[in-house]
């Protein structure tokens, strides 16, 4: 019963909010779904917007994107996982981000099938420890690059992991340091390659590190990562993509002393009017905003009472106007200073606005420039 909107213009807009804080070439992130926000979708528009390069999770993503958008470069950050990922990225131009030597020898491989080079990211594990060529790992890379043949050394990236905090300044001008020095290591052999570093909380507060090219995600869909902190006016100007809403079932009174849903976990202190809101754990609305969460009526914020049911939840409606089953109210996004932005949501579940946007998302979706 969830609806999904996506205001494109917004994603537009944040777009060139990101590109006027850089000199950098930017690629936008489009992983897993964009962001929950659909990927061929937000793709179109991000191209319209000017973007020429983009980032996909997996190779199969990356091979979707191209059916749909004839753009210029997509990488896939994940790389090739499986042995028909090295043969799709190579017949869609898909330009892979490689963490191990396994990966290397096979895409080389997989090279000598098709004509012409195929461009390649290297990955260096700078401070993540995920994914990625460590700084001893490097001669042995040299090593084994320097005799491929079919393989274009395109990159040389790596990625932050404290970059929206306002305590992990000296953390990022490490990590950039130790990535510095792994390139001119490369360097110094005589390769030529672009430098990526910078994600979305780096572009707005750490201009050093934007080097070549930087790769916004998260706040390409309104998430300012400094929100609630000393720098959150770095981020002001985005605007939330992604605008949720659910219908309400039924509206009616609750005598004080009464309980609601299972467990009975909220007891009214008062006498109430309540409304049952058509959403739940089903369709990605967490059972842990049970007695946490809020929603959005006419600009008027609603608390969530007792547990989120399957495909039900209940909210105070006691100040909520002419409310009646048949309205629709906002359980994410809406207008005005009462919006709910994916980060305080997420701080509601001691999540990340990443899983709100990825798990909501999953509902059905329209599509409109406006809102």
């Amino acid at each position: 019963m969830l609806k999904v909107h996506i205001q494109t213009r917004s994603i537009e807009d944040n777009f060139a909010f990101l590109s006027r804080r850089t000199t950098a070439r930017v690629m936008a992130v489009v992983k897993a779904d964009a962001y929950g926000h659909g990927l061929e979708e937000t793709a179109r528009c991000l191209h319209q917007a000017g973007a020429d390069r983009f980032g996909v999770g997996s190779v199969q993503e990356g091979a979707r994107l191209r059916d749909c958008l004839d753009a210029p470069e997509i990488y896939s950050l994940l790389g090739p996982v499986s042995p028909e990922d090295y043969h799709l990225l190579a017949r869609h131009r898909i330009i892979p981000f490689i963490h191990s030597r396994e990966q290397l020898k096979a895409l080389q491989e997989a090279s000598c099938s098709f004509r012409g080079t195929i461009p390649v990211a290297i990955k260096l594990e700078t401070g993540m420890n995920r994914l990625g060529f460590r700084g001893g790992d490097l001669h042995e890379l040299l090593e084994t690059w320097e005799k491929c043949r079919g393989l274009k050394l395109h990159m040389l990236a790596s990625h932050l992991s404290l970059a929206d905090s306002v305590q992990g300044r000296q953390e990022v001008l490490r990590q950039l340091k130790t990535f510095e020095d792994y390139c001119r290591t490369m360097q110094a052999r005589g390769h030529e390659f672009e430098k990526s570093l910078a994600n979305s909380a780096a572009i707005l507060a750490h201009p050093e590190t934007h080097l070549d090219c930087v790769r916004p995600g998260i706040s390409l869909y309104g998430d300012n990562p400094f929100e609630h902190t000393p720098w959150a006016s770095k981020g002001e100007g985005l605007a939330q993509a992604m605008h949720v809403r659910a219908p309400v079932l039924a509206v009616h009174h609750l005598e004080k002393g009464a309980g609601v849903s299972y467990g009975l976990c909220f007891t009214a202190p008062r006498d109430m009017r309540i409304a049952v809101i058509g959403c739940g754990y089903a369709d990605n609305y967490s059972r842990g905003l049970s007695n946490r969460g809020w929603m959005l009526y006419q600009g008027r914020r609603m608390p969530v009472l007792g547990r989120v049911c399957m495909q039900l939840s209940v909210v105070d409606a006691s100040h909520a106007g002419d409310i009646a089953p048949g309205c629709e109210v906002y359980v994410l996004g809406g207008e005005g200073r009462q919006l709910l932005s994916a980060r305080e949501m997420a701080g509601w579940l001691d999540s990340i606005s990443y899983e709100i946007f990825c798990s909501l998302g999953k509902n059905p979706r329209t599509y409109s420039r406006a809102g």
